[in-house]
């Protein structure tokens, strides 16, 4: 019976997916009443671009939860993931993330970025450690002549050692 009491509950991935949108929406408002510089690819296109892709993953995210929320379980089984409390996963990236912000400034994009990736790797269960040590050489030097060759942005150097 859809009306049924908790059938029709959204579960902690909506709720999650709802406080995105809001928060997408809030930064995307900022992000198109501020003034960009630039010509073709203004300061503001980046931050725009990136708000976007997370409101619609967002999205997506929301929909799954709905269509979830749709299905009725069969009867006298419990409904898979309706007492299960957040994954304590999610907290801690985004801890590790603050400290990741934090470490730009200090050791420069390069090493922040290379740690930080070690850390998600291992946090979400990659133990493999030459796929671990190449993505975190590889993707921030990457993405390093990405920003400051194409974009011309520059990335954090490292305060700490100048």
């Amino acid at each position: 019976m859809p009306g049924a009491r908790g059938l029709n509950r959204l579960d902690a991935d909506g709720w999650a997916a709802l406080v995105l949108l809001g928060l997408c929406a809030v930064f995307l408002s900022n992000l198109l009443r501020s003034e960009a510089t630039g010509a073709y690819v203004t300061s503001a296109t980046l931050p725009i671009a990136v708000v976007m892709v997370m409101a619609g993953l967002s999205a997506l995210l929301l929909a799954g939860s709905v269509l979830r929320m749709r299905r009725a379980p069969p009867a006298g089984a419990r409904r898979p993931g309706a007492t299960r409390g957040l994954n304590w996963r999610v907290p801690a990236l985004v801890a590790w993330l603050i400290a990741y912000v934090a470490a730009l400034p200090w050791v420069g994009y390069l090493l922040a970025s290379g740690g930080f990736l070690i850390g998600a790797g291992l946090l979400y269960g990659n133990r493999r450690w030459g796929v671990l040590l190449v993505s975190a050489l590889v993707l921030p030097g990457l993405l390093l002549v990405f920003f400051e060759k194409v974009m011309i942005v520059l990335l954090p150097s490292a305060s700490l050692w100048n």
